[in-house]
Formats: C-alpha cells, sequence, structure tokens
C-alpha cells in the first residue's frame, strides 16, 4: 500500500552523510529547526503546551550555540508587535504559541501579512479557553485560515522539523508568513526518532542564507519607505495583494516541496493519501488523528473492505484541485475536525463541500467533531467512523445527522458518581470581625476565629499562596467575591467537578483580572442604586505566576479608574504554573527553564520589576507590600485595604510567596526564607497611603540587615548560584540595586510628601 506524500522508504535520508537520528518530542524538533534555519530573533511567551520549544532555544542562546535575539514578552501581544518589529527591520524572526495566546495574537497576525513579513509561527495546537484546557483542540487553527497566512499541519515529529525549514522558504519566496500547526501534546510531547541535519549548512542553503530577494525594510536609509499607512477606497486593492501572493504560493510549493526532498530524502506534498481513489467511503482528517487512521485504512483493505484516507499537509493556500481529484471517487466523505463551528457547518466540511459542489460531485458529505479538549482518538474511532460513512444511510438514527459530535457523552449534571466537594454558605454573622471594637488596626486574635474561605487544594508542599491568601482574606469583614486570573493558585483549587472555594469565585484568563473585576465592582453599584442588592460585598482579585506581566496594562487601567476592589498578587517569582518560565519579578541572575545558566548567560537577564513603584504614578490610594512572616503587619494591611475600598478606591498588595518545587529548596525552608527577603531589604513591607510612604519594618533602622548574598544562599538551586564566587560580581551588582532602591524609598518616607 502506497502513501502519497509521506511513505515509509521516504523516511530514509538519501544524503545521510548530512544528517543524524534524533530522540525527541515535537517540540524540541521545532526548536532543532529554528536553530539550524538561521533566525535573527525569536519572541517568546510561554503558555503549555508550546513552552519547550522557546525554552529549548534559550538554553542554546545560554549555552552560546547560535547568537539569535531571544526577546521574552510581557505578552502574547507583545511578543507578536517584537517579532513584527524583527522582521520589518530585515530580521528573520520566529514565534511560537497556543490556544488562547494565539488569539491574544489575534489583531497583530493580518497585519504580518498585510505588510508582507514572512515570520514563522509554529503552533501547537490547544483548545480554547472556556472552560480551560491545556489539551489538544484545533479551536485556535481553525481561527487562523483567514489571516492571510500560509498554513501546514505536521502529523509527525519528523515533520515538525523538515516543516518549519519549508514554511520558511516558503515565506521568503512569497511575501507571506506561515504558520505550522501540530497536535499539543499528541505530537508536541511524542517522542519519536527522526533524521536531522547534522549542521546548518545545508539548511542554510536551501533556505539561501541571505535570501536571493532583497525586501523593503525599516533601515533602509538610502530609499526611505512606509509602512503600515492609512488607506480608504485602496485597501481592497491591498487585500488583493494577499491573494495573489497565495496564489503565487500555490504555484512555488510543490517547487519547494521537491527542492527539500532532493536536499533531505523525505518527500511532502499537498495532501498525504492512503487506500484506492476508487474506495466508496473516504474520510478526511487532520495531524496526529490522520496517523491514526491509516492504521484503520490498512486493516480495512486486509479485509477486503477498502477506504480511501486524506490528510492535508497544507490548508492555505487551500489545494482545491487536489482535494477534489483525491476524493473523486467516494459516494460519501466524511469530514473529521477537532473543532465545530457551533450553528453552521465545519470549517473544513465547508470548504471541502464548496470545492466539490464547482466539481458537480453529488458524494454526500457528512460532519463529525471529534477529540475536542484533547480526547484521544483511536483505531476503533476511526475504524467506527469508516464504518458510518460506508454504510450511510443505512446506520443507527443517531449516526445519520449530517453534523454530530463523536464521542461526546451526556455528563453528570447533579455530580453523582464522584466525591464532589459541596460547601454550605458562609454565615453573615460570622464574616465581621465585631471583636475589636472599631479599633484601625487588628491583632491576630481578632481574625483567627473568622472562617476559611478557600478548603482544601492540591497545592504542592510549602507553597507559599495558600498561607498568604488565608491570613490576607480572614482580615476581611462580610461577603467576598474571589475573581483569579490563570495560575497555580487557580489550578490547584478548581479541577472540575470540585472546587475549593466557599465563596462566589470566576476566573477569566490568565491576564484579564482586573478589567473582570472592574466589570463586576460596576454591577455591584448599580444594583444598589436599583435596590436589587444589600449587604457590603468585596471583591478580590487574585493574582501571581506572570499574571501581572501580560495583565499590567489592565492593572494600570484599573488603578487609573480608582475602580473599588482590591487586588492581591502572589509573588513567586515565575510562571510556575506553566514550569518556572521567566517572570519579571523574578531576581537578575534566577534560572528559569527559559533562562538558563550557561556560559553566555547567567540566569534573568534584568532586575526585578517593581510594580509598586510603577503603581504609584497611578496615584493609587492604598498600595503595600507585605509578608506573611510579618503576621500582624499583614493582616492590618488587609484590614486597611477593604476599608479603602469602602470608601471607593482600588487597592493593589503585593505578598512574597515562596516557591519551592521551582525554587528547588526544601519545603520547610518557606517561612525562613521569606523572613531574610524582608531582612535583605529585596522585598522591603512597606505601604503608600495617599500617596505617603511609610516603612513598616526597617532592617537598617532595627540593626537586622542581612546582605542580599544570605538571602540567595537560603533559596534553592534557581537562586544558589549568585551566592557563590564565580557569580560575586552579579551578587555585587544585586546588592547595589537593592541598596539604592531601598535607599530611595527611605527619602520618600523622610519627606512625607505624597
Amino acid at each position: 500500500m502506497k502513501t502519497k506524500g509521506l511513505n515509509p522508504s521516504d523516511l530514509e535520508p538519501r544524503t545521510s552523510n548530512q544528517q543524524i537520528s534524533c530522540v525527541c518530542d515535537g517540540n524540541h524538533a521545532a526548536a532543532r529547526a529554528i536553530l539550524h534555519a538561521g533566525y535573527d530573533g525569536e519572541g517568546y511567551y510561554p503558555i503549555t503546551p508550546s513552552t519547550d520549544v522557546g525554552e529549548a532555544v534559550s538554553e542554546a542562546v545560554a549555552a552560546g550555540e547560535t547568537d539569535m535575539e531571544f526577546v521574552i514578552g510581557t505578552s502574547e501581544l507583545a511578543v507578536a508587535g517584537i517579532v513584527t518589529g524583527m522582521a520589518i527591520a530585515g530580521g528573520r524572526a520566529v514565534d511560537v504559541t497556543s490556544a488562547n495566546g494565539l488569539l491574544l495574537k489575534a489583531e497583530q497576525m493580518p497585519v504580518i501579512s498585510g505588510l508582507g513579513l514572512p515570520v514563522v509561527m509554529n503552533l501547537s495546537t490547544r483548545a480554547v479557553s472556556a472552560p480551560l484546557n491545556i489539551k489538544n483542540s484545533h479551536d485556535d487553527l481553525a481561527q487562523s485560515l483567514g489571516w492571510g497566512w500560509m498554513i501546514f499541519c505536521a502529523s509527525t515529529v519528523q515533520a515538525i522539523y523538515d516543516l518549519n525549514l519549508i514554511a520558511l522558504k516558503a515565506a521568503e519566496e512569497t511575501g507571506l508568513p506561515a504558520i505550522v500547526a501540530y497536535d499539543g501534546f499528541h505530537t508536541s510531547h511524542a517522542v519519536r526518532k527522526i533524521s536531522v541535519f547534522s549542521d546548518a549548512e545545508p539548511v542554510r542553503r536551501f533556505l539561501s542564507d541571505p535570501p536571493p530577494t532583497r525586501r523593503p525594510t525599516l533601515l533602509d536609509f538610502d530609499d526611505p519607505k512606509t509602512f503600515g499607512s492609512y488607506m480608504n477606497d485602496d485597501l481592497i486593492n491591498a487585500k488583493v495583494q494577499i491573494e495573489k501572493k497565495m496564489e503565487k504560493a500555490a504555484r512555488a510549493i510543490p517547487a519547494i516541496f521537491q527542492e527539500y526532498a532532493d536536499l533531505s530524502g523525505r518527500k511532502y506534498d499537498f495532501l498525504q493519501t492512503l487506500g484506492p481513489r476508487t474506495a466508496r467511503a473516504a474520510m478526511v482528517i487532520l495531524n496526529s488523528a490522520g496517523e491514526t487512521a491509516k492504521l484503520a485504512v490498512e486493516r480495512l483493505e486486509s479485509s477486503g473492505n477498502p477506504a480511501r484516507l486524506v490528510m492535508p499537509t497544507v490548508l492555505r493556500p487551500f489545494p482545491e484541485s487536489e482535494i477534489t481529484d483525491a476524493l473523486g471517487g467516494a459516494n460519501t466523505i466524511l469530514v473529521a475536525e477537532r473543532v465545530s463551528q457551533y450553528g453552521a457547518g465545519n470549517f473544513l466540511a465547508n470548504e471541502i463541500g464548496a470545492a466539490l459542489q464547482r466539481e458537480g460531485s453529488r458524494a454526500k458529505i457528512l460532519q463529525r467533531t471529534y477529540g475536542l479538549g484533547g480526547l484521544s482518538f483511536t483505531e476503533e474511532d476511526a475504524l467506527h467512523l469508516f464504518d458510518v460513512a460506508a454504510r450511510y444511510p443505512d446506520v443507527p438514527a443517531e449516526e445519520r445527522a449530517i453534523k454530530s459530535y463523536h464521542g461526546a457523552w451526556a455528563g453528570d449534571r447533579q455530580g453523582e458518581g464522584g466525591d464532589r466537594l459541596k460547601f454550605c454558605p458562609l454565615n453573615p454573622e460570622d464574616l465581621r470581625i465585631g471583636r475589636n471594637g472599631g479599633k484601625e488596626k487588628l491583632s491576630l486574635k481578632d481574625i483567627l476565629v473568622m472562617p476559611d474561605r478557600i478548603a482544601q487544594h492540591s497545592a504542592c508542599p510549602g507553597c507559599g499562596i495558600f498561607s498568604n491568601l488565608s491570613l490576607f482574606l480572614r482580615a476581611i469583614e462580610g461577603q467576598v467575591v474571589l475573581i483569579f486570573n490563570t495560575g497555580c493558585g487557580m489550578i490547584v483549587t478548581t479541577g472540575f467537578p470540585n472546587t475549593s472555594f466557599k465563596v462566589p469565585y470566576f476566573h477569566n484568563l490568565f491576564h484579564n483580572g482586573a478589567s473582570t473585576a472592574t466589570g463586576v465592582v460596576k454591577m455591584i453599584e448599580r444594583f444598589r442604586r436599583q435596590g436589587k442588592l444589600s449587604g457590603e460585598v468585596t471583591v478580590i482579585v487574585v493574582t501571581g505566576d506572570g499574571g501581572d506581566d501580560i495583565g499590567m496594562d489592565q492593572v494600570i487601567g484599573a488603578a487609573l479608574r480608582d475602580d473599588p476592589f482590591i487586588m492581591i498578587e502572589y509573588d513567586n517569582k515565575g510562571y510556575m504554573n506553566t514550569g518556572g518560565q521567566l517572570c519579571y519579578t523574578g531576581i537578575k541572575g534566577q534560572i528559569c527553564s527559559n533562562a538558563r545558566l550557561g556560559p553566555k548567560q547567567a540566569g534573568k537577564l534584568t532586575h526585578h520589576k517593581d510594580i509598586i513603584e510603577i503603581l504609584r504614578g497611578t496615584h493609587a490610594r492604598y498600595l503595600f507590600q507585605a509578608v506573611e512572616t510579618f503576621p500582624v503587619d499583614f493582616i492590618n494591611k488587609a484590614h486597611k485595604s477593604q476599608k479603602m475600598v469602602r470608601e471607593g478606591h482600588f487597592v493593589f498588595g503585593k505578598v512574597f510567596s515562596v516557591c519551592p518545587l521551582n525554587w528547588g529548596m526544601e519545603a520547610a525552608a518557606g517561612p525562613e526564607s521569606a523572613k531574610l527577603a524582608v531582612e535583605s531589604c529585596l522585598f522591603p513591607i512597606y505601604e503608600i497611603e495617599n500617596g505617603i510612604t511609610r516603612i513598616n519594618h526597617d532592617p537598617e533602622q532595627k540593626q537586622t540587615k542581612v546582605q542580599v548574598k544570605s538571602f540567595l544562599a537560603k533559596l534553592g538551586g534557581a537562586f544558589r548560584h549568585l551566592a557563590s564566587e564565580p557569580y560575586a560580581g552579579l551578587a555585587a551588582e544585586i546588592q547595589s540595586e537593592v541598596d539604592r532602591r531601598f535607599a530611595r524609598l527611605k527619602a520618600m518616607q523622610s519627606t512625607g510628601l505624597a
């Protein structure tokens, strides 16, 4: 049986002296291709399951294996802007993303294609929220179909490596950007033996480094040009140029496939096909599920029931003639997609149906949505769908629908069949701290009798998130609404169908908590005016794990509007929920999974972001830093925070939160580490109330100050190198910066000026 596009024999390289075997997963195959391609820069923001690509490139940068620019943005949209800047300046630029990350880039994606920038984006496909799911669906891929990007589908780990190189060459020849889409986890994390070039030389030759056609850039000072101009009536003519480039791509891609086959021995085509063209039943399916469906085709052929399989490798430009030719003999065509276009026919099925209609075909097209949220697609699933196509319409009633969902079930609406957590509403009388007699300050005794609003969770041993939150929330009176940004605090508390929360809770997206809270408090105010709501409600946003990198603009907006809610950031110095990537609050020199330690790089390159000082410029009424090892100070700041919100003001607090797992330290070392963070002045505890600065604990005045080096030595492996002799210069630089910032803070306090 012959497979068009990728034959088993095609995997044997005809130029073996140029290639080596490599055992890796799909993400590392993409990284290997990026390093071989000679990119000038990569923009990066971590999102599961594509994160490992950037981490591998980052490791190569630190080790001196590449001199490409590796820039970590503060959001997916920021990264899209970064790679646009790299490309418009004439550089080769690459990006990697998944799911909501791609959607956040959405406004920049047509800009890149409209400007004709040959950017390549690896898309490790994933379900789009909500609900939150980090596994494989093609929701994100479907959204990109109309953005003017070429789209290549990599069904195997080998194809990820190869198509990354092919996509870049096609992009530079056509002036169109390109997406290489592969299945999250099913392919991104699948470990396979593949063939890669032993060095970059044959790849650079294939890519013509530098590219043969010089494109206009922003840095052409001898012939300056304007990019991204404003257009009225001429806009349609500009969009026509993208269509013409797609037509050019349709002509150019076959030759590029052949040139790559001559170089590597691996031949790709617009489609992979398997099974006889004369088969009555055919199925069209993408990527890893197609690889599984091949097994079903082989089994059917051996049993005398031939079936036809069509797997597009290229979605844009859409290979219409190739698909209609491949499906020409089928009476029933089942188009299986890992996505649904709700309320309408599915994406690929509609395009195939239109193409066949233009050819005069009378084939029946069935649409089946499968595998959403990473559900595995098995050989038995493929056999079932082929059987439906072969016997249609003589199939059970539930299979006669033109469009349906394969593998869906009714679910458990009552929460039965599991140990679902159930909580009784908290009594309003128990939510008042009535024992303090109206004192401005509280003691530990005042708040320890308050009920805990968060029950059991699955956080790592020693995690500082919930000890901080528990202490803070106990000092808050009345009903509370909790809004969480994505992060560890959300992941370990809301695994469906359970919840850890005894109070109303909402999770939106990684970065949207502040804006969501604005909407909530506006409705609270409105409903109070209308008499629909009574009693006190305090809205609290919980963020961390980098949520105020990607969401910094939204935090600033809420502060400028002075929206009356409390925002608490647990500062654990990284994007811990996705594996310890760099967060801008991290310490300079900190080892992160995308900021490695090596001869060319010593961990994180910048000093820690001071979000309180950033927000000082918004003139927010109350800002503070707190540490749980100074509990009385902490609870009094919580009490003052609620007082400010009651008066109609925005509050932001940043709390030091240890992360033993990703810092690499013993769980029991957390409290002592938190104390040293304060005594070293790296994390001073202070407040800014109505513009006036007050340091709540001054280690210099109390003569308890320790060197930052002592604090770093107490932390885990992510920091401990900074206390060693080879990095004494870096440690001294950190000490100098900490001293400068603390001296500035003391100067602000001494003036007493707002």
